[in-house]
């Protein structure tokens, strides 16, 4: 009996044996799969990585742009508010008047229009220059011998702008 023990010992030893060679095969076999699910999951990682990224740096930019638009928004807004004392000044100016008093009037129209200079403002609207609906309010058109159909014959009152921006449309007579 002894050697049937022993006999049945080694077949369980063999059997073992063959066990764990098996699964270590299987081990190995796993590792190649492993490996490229692995690097399957980096490689996603990476792509959404890159596109948050992208998505952050055009919500920056956007949001860039939306602060400077602000700025000038505001500061828009706030030339579009002392345009009309820049106007009344400019009537009072040509008003008959004492020398001194013209003076003064000219003195503090003057530092507006430095002010304007600064921010980037400027006039726009003279007789002669051809009209541009972009640019220019038509609230008349005359028939004027001297100027060509398109032209501005007579600036109502001055138009102002900022880089590209229009702050106020210059209100004009049109040539036909």
């Amino acid at each position: 009996m002894s050697q049937e023990k022993d006999k049945e010992l080694l077949e369980e030893e063999q059997a073992e044996e063959l066990h764990e060679a098996e699964s270590v095969e299987a081990e190995t076999a796993e590792q190649p799969d492993r490996e490229a699910e692995l690097e399957k999951q980096l490689a996603e990682s990476e792509d959404k990585y890159k596109r948050v990224l992208a998505e952050y740096q055009n919500f920056r930019n956007r949001t860039q742009k939306e602060r400077e638009g602000l700025y000038q928004d505001s500061v828009a807004s706030t030339v579009a508010s002392f345009l009309p004392v820049i106007d009344t000044l400019e009537r009072a100016m040509e008003q008959e008047s004492n020398e001194n008093f013209k003076k003064s009037l000219e003195l503090i129209l003057k530092q507006y229009i430095e002010c304007l200079d600064r921010l980037g403002v400027k006039a726009f609207g003279e007789r002669g220059e051809p009209f541009d609906p972009n640019l220019h309010n038509a609230v008349l058109h005359v028939d004027d011998e001297e100027l060509e159909a398109g032209v501005i014959a007579e600036v109502l009152l001055k138009g102002y702008i900022m880089g590209e921006r229009v702050v106020r449309h210059a209100m004009v007579k049109a040539a036909n």
